[in-house]
């Protein structure tokens, strides 16, 4: 595991998250594995009472921006802590979903998950050992992360508009749709939270 890389916990930094699954596999490609990361990233809000500014979820990786400090807080609560506890929960949660599947079709939607699932492996990770993490401390980075954000499904080819991809923060900004997860962040720079 790299040990250059470092995690800069500074007050006011909003986070941008990349955590990729392990070797690239497709775990996210089912909706009700898709359910499992929103619930973390749900899970992650209302326990530490952070600021969620926006999400996607792809088949193979996340992408998140958060505000880590509770409201009226200058403290930021460690980034290390919020992701172990992210990936913990999506590990867990994602894998008894995955054995769901597999029980019900005997099969999962491809043959490296396959191979994933029947692998004699002690322990089958979920994530990568270390997602990356970025700073932004500028509202014009802030909004280009999260126009990358709403606009990877397309890139991708998944969608033709980011309305079409019930799985990222889009809805919630452009038509206030909060039925998938509810964002935190009012839009005003520098946030207040």
């Amino acid at each position: 595991m790299p040990t250059d890389l470092k995690r800069i916990d500074e007050p006011g930094h909003v986070h941008f998250w990349t955590i990729s699954c392990y070797r690239r596999l497709a775990f996210f490609y089912h909706d009700n594995v898709k359910q499992s990361a929103i619930d973390g990233l749900h899970y992650i809000q209302d326990k530490f009472d952070i600021c969620l500014i926006a999400y996607v979820i792809m088949p193979e990786h996340v992408h998140v921006m958060l505000y880590p400090h509770k409201p009226s807080d200058d403290t930021p609560i460690p980034i290390s802590l919020l992701l172990r506890e992210f990936k913990h929960f999506v590990g867990v949660d994602a894998k008894a979903r995955l054995r769901d599947i597999w029980r019900e079709r005997g099969r999962l939607w491809a043959q490296p998950l396959n191979h994933w699932a029947t692998s004699n492996e002690s322990e089958k990770p979920i994530w990568t050992t270390r997602g990356f993490d970025r700073n932004i401390t500028r509202q014009d980075i802030l909004h280009q992360r999260i126009d990358y954000c709403h606009k990877n499904p397309i890139t991708r080819g998944l969608v033709n508009t980011a309305d079409e991809w019930k799985w990222s923060s889009y809805r919630y900004y452009e038509h206030a749709d909060e039925s998938v997860l509810k964002m935190n962040w009012n839009g005003e720079w520098p946030i207040i939270w």
